[in-house]
């Protein structure tokens, strides 16, 4: 049995992992991602992995999903909803561990879970779609990652006269400003979904904004790239009771599911990758 240390890095969480090669997660440690300090980042990624206590099992690399723009070589330009820029993780792990490091963004990496031994599984191709912290995508087909819009949550779009970056006010954390331009302040995404399900009067004609939102950006990948399947996941898929059914309808005849790793996804897919690139 063969071994990767995956990690998930997210704008919320820093996620690690020990997964063997039939995808099965032997360790997992999820810790707050700390931002704004790039030293203390650093620190905080070397010591989840130490934590992880993984020599006994030899791991053949490690292989990090990241939520920003990452060059062919592993370095991350940004990873915005961190606030930290000029990342050279590769380098810094490769010389701390002594194992291959490869980095790529975290949609990216969960497209490659999805499309392999996940809900795209058999498919020609997957396009992964990830609304949390952020909005992120990636298309997997026939095999290899092929990814036009690495950013697509940044993608400019108008509401009421204004344009604002798709993620910040359809992301999780972009409900919240979605509720601010309406003159409505909530402290979470899930009260925005409880409020939702009790048909708060207040709630419900935002609650169709974002879900035009979110549809209009399903529309364009289903028009744009013709995937054979988009798998959503992302944190307000823990609310997908109350949304996904509608969604899916109003998406029509584009082919939805859920993502068969939920939070899972990102973890999985950075060992399948770590996988590939050591076989």
């Amino acid at each position: 049995m063969k071994y990767v240390i995956a990690l998930d890095i997210g704008g919320t969480n820093l996620r690690a992992a020990l997964v063997d090669s039939e995808y099965n997660i032997v360790k997992v440690l999820i810790r707050d991602t700390l931002k704004d300090n790039l030293p203390l980042f650093y620190d905080d990624v070397v010591k989840i992995i130490v934590d992880l206590d993984f020599k006994q099992f030899n791991p053949v690399s490690i292989s990090i999903g990241v939520p920003g723009r990452v060059r062919a070589s592993g370095f991350i330009d940004a990873l915005p909803n961190i606030g930290i820029n000029n990342i050279n993780l590769v380098d810094l792990l490769f010389a701390k561990f002594n194992l291959p490091v490869f980095i790529r963004n975290d949609a990216e990496m969960a497209s490659v879970a999805e499309a392999i031994v996940g809900a795209g599984k058999n498919t020609f191709s997957t396009y992964f779609i990830t609304v949390s912290t952020g909005i992120g995508g990636a298309l997997f087909e026939n095999g290899v990652i092929k990814n036009a819009s690495s950013e697509i949550g940044h993608t400019l779009v108008e509401y009421k006269g204004q344009y604002y970056e798709l993620e910040k006010i359809a992301s999780g954390n972009g409900l919240l400003k979605l509720l601010a331009l309406n003159g409505v302040h909530l402290k979470h995404a899930k009260d925005f979904f409880t409020k939702v399900a009790l048909k708060d009067p207040t709630i419900l004609p935002i609650y169709e904004d974002w879900l035009n939102l979110i549809a209009n950006l399903i529309k364009f990948v289903d028009y744009a790239f013709k995937p054979s399947v988009i798998v959503l996941t992302g944190g307000v898929m823990k609310s997908s009771d109350i949304f996904f059914t509608e969604l899916c309808r109003r998406v029509a005849p584009a082919n939805v599911v859920k993502a068969h790793f939920s939070q899972n996804s990102g973890l999985i897919g950075a060992a399948a990758y770590g996988f590939i690139k050591t076989a």
